[in-house]
């Protein structure tokens, strides 16, 4: 594994943290997103995706446990998973989880319709609580 450098990015009351860290097998995408500016908040993702993704020979588990997106993030989120499916197209082995809570329909059917439109596998994880590990 190259040195690649982490992307890590505390999350705030409406943007989510996001830990980008493959020395420890780390990709997650987790919290609120509902920020002012969506693209400011994700495209530091998309160009370590692009700059990055492909150097990695590691299987990646790259986990989503987002409780709220509002409908530019979840653009985002569908643009990420479409680098992630071009990835693993190529033959990088990339596994999405997709984290809701049981009683979070929007966040289910979210990942049920990424699931559906994305050619990489999508495991959707119904949990009591997303702030189990807060």
């Amino acid at each position: 594994m190259s040195n690649i450098a982490p992307l890590i990015i505390d999350k705030t009351a409406k943007t989510p943290q996001i830990i980008l860290d493959p020395a420890n097998r780390n990709y997650e995408i987790s919290g609120r997103s509902l920020p002012e500016n969506v693209v400011k908040t994700y495209e530091p993702v998309l160009n370590w995706i692009d700059q990055n993704m492909g150097k990695i020979t590691d299987s990646i588990v790259f986990v989503f446990r987002v409780d709220y997106l509002n409908s530019a993030s979840a653009k985002m989120i569908s643009l990420i998973l479409t680098k992630l499916e071009e990835f693993y197209k190529s033959g990088s082995n990339i596994e999405i989880k997709w984290y809701y809570n049981y009683d979070d329909d929007d966040i289910q059917s979210e990942g049920e319709i990424y699931a559906k439109l994305k050619k990489i596998p999508i495991h959707l994880i119904g949990i009591d609580d997303l702030d189990e590990e807060d």
